[in-house]
């Protein structure tokens, strides 16, 4: 790994159906995890604990809380480092020049998928003002961004959805997709609120040198029927000003084949998260 998380005093890892945004007025990085009724958000705070083991002292992690099933509406996450923290605000870890079909650092932030990238780097998207869905808003302070996990596995087309019609238009290499956002936190301690049901419960994680928290976010849809891009459901909150709209179409690299299809990758539960260029989640 090219990116030390040892050194983290906490580590948020985001995975599934969620926007992600840096908010530059407030200093931090934004989620906009998207309750569509299909999608179950799960909270899991974990501390790092040493146990004896025929080899020597091994590190487990135990559960402090789990928030499981979590309601649709009137849920925010607040996470942030405290106490002389490394980053001040965000920083989001991108290395060198970037290439999705060449580049080989897994923990580049690139890997997300960035939706004005995704239509050439143009004008800004912007929200579509029709929020099909409430969104769980998570905040998270003084953290480094980073892609924690790269789909290795999968590879992805870029397809054009034509409007009118059920028909596809241009197909594209696109390449490799993260599949989950890490958040790097160093200071002396992390606090993290999680308000829902009117109440709200606050955890503090204080340093455990070399050894960090570990805070587990998932959106993901855990269905049979689960399906293998969630651009339909981005395009419900972010518009292109010229209407265009992407798929990305996954090809399963199998045993040195490859071979595109649905329902072998529906049962990798396949989920990911995309970044935007708006300026905050608050317009979702």
């Amino acid at each position: 790994m090219s990116l030390k998380e040892s050194s983290a005093t906490a580590l948020v890892r985001f995975t599934g159906l969620g926007i992600i945004c840096f908010n530059e007025e407030r200093r931090r990085g934004e989620i906009a995890a998207i309750r569509d009724g299909r999608h179950t958000l799960s909270v899991k705070i974990q501390r790092p604990m040493f146990q004896d083991g025929a080899g020597g002292d091994l590190v487990i992690y135990q559960d402090v809380a789990v928030y499981r099933d979590l309601p649709r509406e009137g849920v925010t996450v607040e996470i942030k480092a405290l106490g002389g923290p490394a980053v001040e605000g965000f920083e989001v870890y991108r290395r060198g020049d970037f290439d999705r079909l060449t580049s080989d650092d897994v923990n580049d932030f690139r890997w997300i998928v960035n939706m004005e990238a995704l239509h050439g780097g143009g004008a800004p998207l912007r929200p579509t003002g029709r929020s099909q869905h409430p969104v769980t808003k998570i905040h998270v302070g003084n953290g480094l961004f980073y892609t924690h996990r790269l789909a290795t596995n999968l590879f992805f087309e870029k397809v054009e959805a034509c409007a009118g019609g059920p028909a596809r238009g241009r197909r594209e290499l696109f390449g490799h997709v993260g599949e989950t956002v890490g958040v790097k936190l160093e200071g002396a301690e992390v606090g993290l609120t999680i308000s829902f049901d009117g109440g709200a419960e606050t955890h503090t994680l204080r340093r455990v040198e070399g050894l960090p928290f570990r805070v587990e976010i998932k959106n993901m849809d855990y269905g049979e029927d689960a399906v293998y891009s969630d651009m339909a459901d981005y395009y419900g909150y972010l518009a292109s000003p010229t209407g265009e709209r992407f798929d990305l179409a996954p090809v399963l690299e199998d045993d040195g084949e490859e071979r595109a299809g649905g329902g072998s990758v529906n049962q990798l539960q396949f989920c990911h998260p995309v970044s935007t260029e708006l300026p905050s989640i608050d317009g979702m």
